[in-house]
């Protein structure tokens, strides 16, 4: 999709009532956290399979907001996870002995660094296990699904600390933990199943008192972090059990279910104090669609997860291989897609259509910012909008009509408008000034 960024001067009143995208500035849904991508083994792979002028040039792409999109929000996985060069646990000793994030430290942990001593360590951090150590498990395998066997509860729960503390020895902050990637599924890679009763039960007594006793009380715990469809089922499940609502900070979710952004109304509505975050998301290789049609995708996800209020998206793996989207392990469904690839045949890298798209909204929404409600004229221009610290308003549109649209942005009833086209097939960031 074009992408573009404008200040949109005010005019006075207008008759247009067919083109009204309207803005209500006193009507605040969520501050925003960030924008990010996943620090996946095979993002971390590839970024080390590059020069020293091609990972500067990464660097600068991915996380400057001067000259790149300013990513400030991502995720690591705690183990192996199927976007891992293969299987492996941090520990192996039901002791946890043997707990060692040593392999982390060839890849994953040099990228990290290097990406936070480029922003001050300006990143928020959040970790996520895809699979508990096998011997922790009643089917004896990190693949495949699989339950955590009660008595590894507390167990389990020293597993997190001690990652935590292994990265903090590193100078890595980790601020945020989800209990368990994808728990309902099954799948040919890690996978590990919780119902969310079982995820509370885990926060509640084990995982928080935990981190609490070992001086990570300021570490947050989000549940869920699965598809979008089930998000108010598994939030309602989860935090109705005794203590969840003190001790889960919040829900994540990931996309490849659908639209169903009206569910994250309703839990912003029952638990308004709980945040919310798209913690995962992507195209596969098994989705036949053109670039067009992925960034433009991407772009309805963006604008309308900010309109329904979320608190922060987390990309999938930050960079990917032009050989097979990759590497990845134990996947019967290929590789994936990613913003930007490394290309094996040049060592440089490349970015992919979504990658303007998605900095469209991260580079123009700064940390604490806050979403406001918008109403749009017609089902194909998608709208959200956002206030800034100083009381600016920048306000998002993406145009999937193939044809240009006229847009007139009125804010508040009228007390400022702004009246533009939008080109056809386009997202934007408009402020109004």
């Amino acid at each position: 999709m074009k992408t573009f960024f404008e200040k949109r001067n005010s005019t006075g009143p207008t008759g247009d009532e067919g083109f009204v995208v309207n803005v209500y500035s006193g009507l605040e849904k969520s501050e925003i956290l960030g924008f990010g991508g996943a620090f996946t083994e095979a993002a971390a792979y590839n970024y080390y399979l590059a020069d020293e002028s091609e990972k500067k040039l990464l660097l600068k792409k991915y996380f400057s907001k001067d000259e790149g999109i300013g990513y400030n929000f991502c995720r690591l996985h705690i183990g192996s996870c199927d976007f891992a060069l293969d299987q492996y646990s941090l520990s192996y000793k039901e002791d946890l002995s043997d707990f060692s994030i040593e392999r982390d430290k060839k890849y994953i942990i040099p990228f990290v660094k290097d990406a936070l001593s480029y922003t001050g360590g300006n990143i928020f951090l959040f970790a996520s296990p895809w699979s508990p150590p096998a011997f922790m498990k009643d089917n004896n395998s990190l693949i495949k699904g699989g339950k955590l066997i009660k008595e590894f509860y507390p167990v389990y729960a020293d597993y997190f600390v001690k990652f935590l503390k292994a990265y903090k020895d590193e100078g890595i902050t980790v601020s945020a933990l989800t209990v368990q990637n994808e728990p309902k599924a099954i799948q040919t890679w890690e996978s590990c199943q919780w119902t969310g009763e079982e995820e509370a039960e885990f926060a509640i007594k084990y995982l928080r008192p935990a981190l609490d006793k070992n001086g990570f009380a300021e570490v947050k715990i989000i549940l869920w972090d699965h598809n979008k469809e089930r998000l108010f089922d598994r939030t309602c499940e989860s935090l109705s059990v005794k203590g969840a609502k003190d001790a889960v900070w919040g829900m994540g979710f990931h996309w490849y279910s659908g639209n169903h952004f009206d569910t994250i109304d309703l839990v912003k509505k029952v638990f308004p104090d709980k945040m919310i975050f798209e913690t995962e998301l992507c195209h596969g290789d098994s989705h036949d669609l053109t670039d067009e049609e992925r960034a433009e995708e991407y772009a309805i996800e963006y604008c309308d997860d900010i309109n329904h209020g979320v608190n922060g998206i987390c990309d999938w793996n930050l960079i990917l291989d032009t050989k097979e989207g990759g590497p990845f392990h134990c996947r019967n469904t290929g590789g994936c897609y990613a913003p930007v690839y490394y290309d094996n045949e040049t060592g440089k890298f490349k970015e992919d259509a979504t990658f303007g798209v998605v900095g469209v909204f991260s580079k123009y929404i700064d940390r604490g910012d806050i979403s406001l409600e918008t109403t749009s004229y017609s089902q194909k221009i998608h709208t959200a909008a956002i206030k800034k610290k100083d009381g600016r308003i920048f306000v998002f549109i993406v145009n999937t009509k193939d044809e240009e649209s006229k847009i007139v942005v009125r804010i508040d009833g009228g007390a400022k408008t702004a009246v533009f086209t939008a080109p056809a097939k386009s997202v934007s960031a408009n402020e109004i000034i």
